[in-house]
């Protein structure tokens, strides 16, 4: 298998369009990305601490309560028409 056919394979798995004139330089970049992998697998990493995760950490959370801030009375006096407690509105149907 070549190295342009298993771009157009990847391409076809990641449901991307390349055209036949472009697939040298995809194929290029291609093996550029995957170079750079190469030279990040190389790297020592002995000694050095893993960075924080912050699926880790605790989560300070709030109590789930409702809280009223206006009563009843509060959210009635701005009704601009009401009657027996309840918000008056327009008929709709006849």
């Amino acid at each position: 298998m070549t190295q342009a056919s298993t771009v157009k394979d990847v391409a076809a798995l990641a449901r991307l369009t390349i055209s036949e004139h472009d697939i040298e330089n995809v194929t290029a970049e291609f093996n550029q990305t995957l170079a750079l992998f190469d030279a990040l697998q190389s790297v020592d990493t002995q000694g050095v601490a893993p960075m924080v995760n912050p699926c880790t950490a605790n989560q300070p959370l709030r109590t789930d309560s409702v809280a009223t801030l206006v009563g009843r009375e509060g959210l009635m006096k701005n009704a601009p028409s009401k009657a027996e407690n309840y918000f008056l509105v327009p008929r709709v149907i006849d």
